[in-house]
């Protein structure tokens, strides 16, 4: 699961830890870690070496390292707030969209959807809703007789 180059870098580092704690320098590999306190890198050295050495392990030990491993994963990659941001987000968008559609919305067509739920709903909240109906489009005699002209040269 786990090279020996990863093994071995994370002893070098743990033992490295050690030394400087001694001259109160932090080795390289802790530099990096900004988040942590290098006094707590120092004070507190690691007590297992991480990643454990796979090949000197029977199978039920290295299943249960796998395992922990596993849930380790899982922990660090839940988000609560991050997951409930999102779902927050989705709903706020799709709320939004829906309300526009329903009371605000411009529909081109001949006969405007919420036209009645419209009335309704402005007219329960005491505001005149004089929107209004679409007429149907009334196509002049050109454009007819256009359009009749070419479905017959399709028909023949």
């Amino acid at each position: 699961m786990f090279r020996t180059a990863i093994r071995q870098t994370a002893q070098k580092a743990s033992s490295s830890t050690a030394a400087a704690s001694k001259s109160s320098e932090l080795p390289q590999a802790f530099v990096k870690l900004p988040h942590i306190s290098p006094a707590l890198l120092t004070q507190y050295p690691a007590k297992k070496t991480w990643p454990p050495d796979f090949k000197t392990m029977s199978p039920q030990e290295q299943l249960k390292y796998e395992k922990r491993y596993k849930r380790k994963i899982h922990h660090i990659a839940q988000r609560p707030k991050w997951n409930k941001m999102v779902q927050l987000a989705q709903l706020g968008t799709i709320s939004f969209v829906l309300i526009y559609c329903l009371l605000f919305a411009d529909w081109k067509d001949e006969r405007q959807p919420f036209y009645e739920f419209r009335e309704w709903f402005w007219n329960s909240l005491g505001f005149k809703y004089e929107a209004p109906r679409p007429v149907p489009k009334v196509q002049s005699q050109e454009s007819q007789t256009s359009v009749q002209a070419g479905s017959r040269t399709r028909q023949m």
